[in-house]
């Protein structure tokens, strides 16, 4: 008995298998989504509202910057002004005290802008440099110099502050030792050296700068006062002020120029 064998009919055209196709297909949709799925993600991280952790570090990085970024005419104003808070509104409108500015010193280091021991407990502490600028007040008869050291970092600046009482002295910088007076040749401030200082302060601030003021009288005084009324220097303490706002600062860094949060 013969067996008839029948062989399978030869695919025709167009029979082709269909699997590759539909995996091409589930490849293209899958990279599509994750196309997509990447740019929302993008989409989020971009839009998403910076933390506070956030902000604050991009406010302490743009403080750290503020002497490089700002002209030495914005840090020193030309004039300083502070009003009484007393008294009618065209008394309040009518500046009580005022400094003037002399000029601006170029950037010097540390080591020269202070006063020998209060630079070495400074430059330990990795101070990078000193800026400088002389004020008078409106009579012409008081003078200041101010300081602003620049340190590395807030951290720094407190432990350079912490290091003064046992380095120089519990009132030492109050007292003693502070930035080094700055003359201007052809103006009212041109004979002001470090001899004719007779008053010395500091401000911090927890920034990673350092405020300093010496101050005396435009003429010589032959010997150094061993008391200085309170507020004599007043107008110092004005000025001062207005640099540390300039400098200092921290309010609304997000909205501070060159800050990205």
């Amino acid at each position: 008995m013969s067996e008839t064998l029948i062989s399978p009919p030869h695919p025709r055209e167009g029979d082709r298998p269909r699997r590759p196709f539909v995996l091409i297909i589930a490849l293209a949709l899958a990279g599509v989504l994750s196309t997509v799925g990447g740019g929302v993600a993008i989409r989020a991280h971009l839009t998403r509202k910076p933390t506070a952790d956030e902000i604050a570090a991009a406010g302490q990085k743009e403080i750290a910057s503020r002497w490089r970024a700002l002209t030495a005419g914005e840090i020193f104003p030309a004039r300083a002004d502070e009003t009484s808070s007393e008294g009618s509104v065209i008394d309040s409108m009518t500046p009580t005290l005022s400094a003037l500015r002399v000029g601006i010193a170029p950037r010097v280091s540390c080591a020269e802008g202070f006063d020998h021991p209060l630079a070495e407990v400074l430059v330990r502490h990795g101070c990078r440099t000193v800026l400088r600028a002389t004020y008078v007040d409106p009579s012409g008869t008081l003078v200041t110099t101010l300081g602003v050291a620049v340190m590395p970092d807030a951290k720094r600046a407190d432990g350079a502050e912490t290091d003064f009482s046992a380095s120089l002295g519990v009132h030492g910088v109050e007292e003693r030792y502070g930035v080094r007076a700055v003359p201007f040749p052809g103006t009212v401030a041109a004979g002001f050296g470090d001899s004719l200082r007779q008053d010395f302060s500091y401000e911090n601030g927890h920034t990673p700068y350092l405020f300093f003021r010496s101050s005396g009288w435009i003429t010589d005084r032959a010997t150094r006062l061993e008391t200085v009324v309170v507020n004599t220097f007043a107008f110092a303490r004005v000025a001062l002020d207005k640099v540390i706002l300039r400098l200092a600062t921290t309010n609304e860094p997000c909205e501070r120029r060159g800050v990205k949060c």
